[in-house]
């Protein structure tokens, strides 16, 4: 049986599952909030209770100041995660998501918590892989909404129409365009335990060999699957996706 969580501005549980086989800890894309996961509960379960992270500046947390680096941002989620690691859990995220999920990882390795059992990394290229495209987080606001939602088609259509509700979402924006965007990986060891890498077969932003470059990053066993879909591949194909999911998740925990 899995504990209750406490309260925390970290994370949000949407559908609490005790009797769930671990807990799944589920990091956004750039901009994303912790609702973002909230379909994703009743699918994963009852393998998985699923955890959404609720970054800075945004939804309960929209007067705090953006992040704007990610190694720091991962150790201060891993510090808000270490101390439920003695229960069976794992690390996920969607793009930008999948890198924090990957340096909370490391970070929980460097402090000797209880590893996950696995990592899902979802639309999003290897650590190691070099991005090649300009970066956009130092544009003003009217280029950078323009560039962001050209290079990346995620902005809903709403908000756009909508600018003072835009203008409240954009220091997350920006903060995590700005903490992706300076990310520098660093050479460590490779993790020691499972890995799923999952790809849209349309993505502009990851190729199929970024993708497939994961699984250097892990000694244990990889797994990867393709979608027919774009970058925002998990709403669409939320059914095979969470399938796939549970499907590695059992495994990981056999």
């Amino acid at each position: 049986m899995l504990s209750v969580l406490p309260a925390s501005p970290w994370f949000s549980c949407p559908r609490p599952t005790p009797a769930a086989r671990l807990r799944y800890w589920c990091m956004p894309y750039a901009g994303g909030g912790a609702a973002a996961w909230y379909p994703w509960a009743s699918h994963v379960g009852p393998v998985a209770e699923l955890v959404a992270i609720r970054l800075p500046a945004r939804e309960s947390r929209l007067a705090e100041p953006a992040a704007t680096d990610l190694l720091t941002l991962s150790r201060d989620l891993a510090t808000a995660i270490a101390p439920h690691t003695g229960e069976p859990y794992a690390l996920g995220g969607h793009s930008m998501g999948a890198l924090l999920a990957f340096e909370v990882a490391r970070e929980l390795r460097r402090r000797r918590s209880p590893p996950p059992v696995a990592l899902i990394a979802s639309g999003a290229r290897a650590p190691d892989c070099p991005r090649t495209e300009p970066d956009l987080h130092h544009l003003p606001d009217d280029d950078f909404i323009r560039e962001v939602d050209q290079r990346y088609q995620g902005i809903p259509p709403a908000l756009l129409a909508n600018r003072e509700f835009l203008d409240l979402f954009l220091p997350a924006l920006r903060g995590d365009l700005t903490a992706f965007e300076t990310y520098r990986h660093h050479t460590e060891p490779p993790l020691d335990f499972p890995l799923l890498s999952l790809l849209g077969d349309r993505d502009p932003r990851v190729s199929p060999d970024q993708a497939q470059a994961w699984r250097t990053h892990t000694t244990s066993d990889f797994m990867s699957a393709t979608f027919p879909a774009g970058h925002f591949f998990l709403p669409q194909q939320i059914a095979a996706v969470t399938g796939k999911i549970r499907e590695f998740l059992v495994r990981a925990v056999a």
